[in-house]
């Protein structure tokens, strides 16, 4: 019977193998690396916007402003890669714990295996094993005795994978843990050269400031010119589309006064007036992929950094300027083609003093503008495909400065465009 135990002893710790698992908190390495990679790239389209300033040249206002921009992505990547950083300090921890418990689970399967080699020493002779069995009181005794033997080889066996298995494993471990700690060395020299950089740039922030607060009286009359022209936008955009609203329920009423006509002596229900604007069913189905597409939109330009964000927020410059914009500005390379960021059809496109030319789309009961183009091509009730493009970003050769006017709005209600366009 103490063979029998032994044997039942052996086949049990065989069932038995220690897992590992790790949990990342807040965003995965993938997530990170991703970020980093995108900020990575506005950061290097900054770059290509900015002239080549030298200490003694003035920058213009437009570019103080981009790089306000660049250095608050810089600071963002600087953050994602602490972040990275954290990240791979969790791996390399444990790691290390892994690999830990893995050598003290491979110095068990070894002292394990020790004992049954010399269990199996002791018993190998065919006589002991013949002797074993014949001694069985009746057949299934034997058969039974039969069967432990031929269970405790396997064991063995198993037992002899699962060390090789384990050896395996560390030796996989010790080489993840060493690859962390080498990107982790790398990530630590790329955030300290981000540092250096992020520092520079504020430097030269603050002298470019310091160069146009001198001449603050007239920027703050610049800023006060392009509110009252964003004030002229603003009502020309929100007349077309109150317009466009007009006509879409004159003609949704049109469509119910012949339907009712058509059903006159009939007991039917009356159709009920929309709420809003009246929307077709096609156009219902074109609102209801655009606001599936929301976060997913693609930018109006192909490349650019956002110059000027949505809502309210103080100059640069002066921090007694209040500037509003309905939209956002975007930055851009000189020739750039404005593109539409999704299916729909041109309700307007109007020449503005300040603005240039402005194309709007309408998709179903949303929106967008496209303002400061030059050479366009589309016109009015022309159907455009996502990324189609429309026409021109005007370059203002006084200032330098390539820029697009972008808004998004809801019937009249004006939206965050930033929310809506791909990270």
């Amino acid at each position: 019977m103490k063979i029998l135990n032994i044997i039942w002893i052996v086949l049990l710790l065989t069932l038995v193998s220690p897992s590992y698992g790790q949990k990342t908190k807040g965003k995965s390495k993938k997530q990170l690396q991703s970020e980093i990679t995108s900020l990575q790239k506005e950061i290097s389209t900054a770059n290509q916007l900015l002239k080549k300033t030298t200490k003694d040249k003035e920058m213009t206002l437009n570019e103080v402003n981009i790089l306000d921009k660049k250095i608050k992505q810089r600071e963002k990547l600087i953050t994602a890669y602490n972040d990275q950083i954290a990240v791979l300090d969790e791996e390399i921890n444990a790691g290390q714990s892994n690999i830990k418990a893995l050598n003290s689970d491979l110095s068990k399967l070894q002292k394990e295996y020790a004992k049954m080699i010399v269990f199996a020493n002791k018993n190998r002779s065919h006589y002991d094993r013949l002797s074993f069995i014949f001694a069985s009181k009746d057949f299934n005794q034997a058969f039974s005795r039969l069967r432990y033997i031929r269970e405790f080889t396997d064991a063995r066996k198993k037992k002899m994978e699962q060390i090789v298995s384990t050896e395996r494993q560390i030796s996989s471990a010790v080489e993840a843990s060493q690859q962390a700690r080498e990107e982790q060395t790398a990530l630590l020299k790329d955030e300290k050269a981000q540092q250096d950089a992020l520092k520079k740039e504020k430097e030269q922030l603050n002298g470019q400031v310091a160069k146009l607060k001198k001449k603050e009286g007239s920027i703050q009359q610049d800023i006060k010119n392009k509110q009252q022209q964003a004030k002229k936008l603003q009502k020309a955009i929100d007349d077309i589309i109150a317009e466009e609203i007009r006509k879409a329920n004159e003609e949704a009423e049109r469509k119910r006064r012949e339907e009712a006509a058509k059903n006159k002596g009939k007991t039917t229900a009356p159709t009920p007036k929309e709420k809003g604007m009246a929307l077709t069913p096609a156009e219902k189905t074109l609102s209801a992929n655009f606001v599936n597409n929301k976060g997913k939109l693609p930018w109006p330009v192909e490349r650019g950094v956002i110059s000027s964000s949505y809502g309210k927020h103080t100059s640069v410059v002066s921090d007694k300027v209040t500037v509003t914009n309905n939209g956002i500005d975007i930055a851009t390379t000189e020739n750039a083609q404005a593109r539409a960021v999704f299916d729909g059809e041109v309700s307007s496109v109007t020449k503005l003093t300040g603005a240039n030319t402005v194309v709007i789309l309408r998709h179903g009961e949303y929106f967008t503008v496209y303002s400061n183009l030059e050479n366009v091509t589309v016109k009015r009730g022309d159907k455009v495909k996502t990324k189609q493009n429309l026409g021109t970003v005007h370059t203002n050769k006084t200032e330098g400065k390539t820029e697009l006017h972008f808004e998004l709005l809801k019937e009249q209600n004006r939206q965050n465009p930033a929310n809506w366009l791909s990270k």
